[in-house]
């Protein structure tokens, strides 16, 4: 793996994780992890990392650690804070220049949830000029009138206002040691990041020690704006990323899980209409649909079977992508 730091307009260093495709003509890939995540969302170990599994395909896998994480972090403590505009227009402005510079060609994206939604915002802010296709896992679009646990959470998640951002990465590790022994204890704190059925308990406390990550005040509130009030915007609210899908004119292919209570599958199909591509496809990870598990949100990328049934999805999408 080589290692990459960007500078931004704002003085932030963003880095960059690369695992080089085979030869110099290998096609790259950026991958863009989701909310309240790391680097570690396509790369966890082993046996679940997607940046690697491209990578040994024949692509040029680049993971990108946005602001606030890992050892993208700021020196002045008074600029640790942050929200979904300082994302799109500072650290992925600035990384997509910086691939497209290195490789010299346009990449794919691939994001988990949040990370899909900043694909989408990206194309509608600045074309398709740098992007090929979309990749997005558990990715919304919108948020539904029935998805009312996110909605409480949006409404609780307002103390937000008057005390820190809860430290979830000492917390996470702190409850290796109770997740490790009660197996209850894990599948309560997964219920909505994932199917915990669908998840081995070695990956589920990679997750927990590795993965989590502690947001700042103002992407949460700003999440908080989305789930409550339906349609992605920025943080001013000036700018509807949900009104302008149409701007989106890129092959794009929706992964989503039957069970997600983030992105619902059947939320997704009716959004993914809006969008100005003719090339979409939506692949719902279902035993109905011939897959091992009925998929969640999380486990789309870390189930017990995302390698061998999700990961080989990904590489013909993108295979045919670039045939076309």
């Amino acid at each position: 793996m080589e290692e990459y730091v960007v500078r931004t307009e704002d003085d932030w260093d963003v880095y960059l994780h690369r695992y080089p495709g085979k030869d110099a003509s290998s096609k790259p890939i950026l991958f863009v992890h989701g909310m309240g995540a790391n680097r570690f969302n396509f790369d966890l170990n082993e046996s679940h990392s997607l940046s690697r599994y491209l990578a040994e395909h024949g692509y040029d896998s680049w993971v990108v650690e946005l602001r606030g994480r890992g050892r993208s972090v700021h020196e002045d403590k008074k600029k640790n804070d942050w929200n979904f505009e300082d994302f799109l227009h500072q650290d992925l402005k600035s990384t997509v220049e910086f691939v497209r510079e290195k490789t010299k060609s346009p990449m794919h994206w691939v994001g988990h949830s949040m990370g899909g939604i900043l694909g989408l915002a990206y194309v509608e802010c600045y074309g398709s000029e740098d992007v090929r296709s979309l990749t997005l896992f558990g990715t919304p679009m919108a948020f539904g009138r029935r998805q009312w646990g996110l909605k409480l959470w949006g409404l609780m998640v307002q103390v937000h206002r008057f005390i820190p951002t809860m430290d979830q990465e000492t917390w996470g590790r702190r409850m290796l040691p109770l997740v490790n022994k009660n197996r209850k204890a894990l599948n309560f704190f997964l219920r909505y990041l994932a199917n915990p059925d669908n998840m081995d308990t070695a990956t589920a406390l990679d997750i927990f020690d590795k993965l989590v990550t502690n947001e700042a005040p103002g992407i949460v509130l700003q999440f908080s704006d989305w789930v409550r009030n339906g349609d992605i915007r920025s943080v001013d609210r000036s700018y509807n990323y949900t009104k302008n899908l149409g701007r989106v004119d890129i092959p794009a292919v929706f992964i989503s899980g039957v069970t997600d209570l983030m992105a619902p599958a059947e939320n997704t199909a009716r959004h993914m209409k809006r969008l100005g591509s003719s090339r979409i496809r939506q692949i719902v990870l279902s035993l109905k649909n011939g897959f091992s598990a009925d998929y969640g949100h999380g486990d789309l990328i870390m189930g017990k079977n995302s390698p061998k049934e999700v990961y080989p999805k990904v590489a013909e999408w993108i295979a045919d992508m670039e045939a076309k």
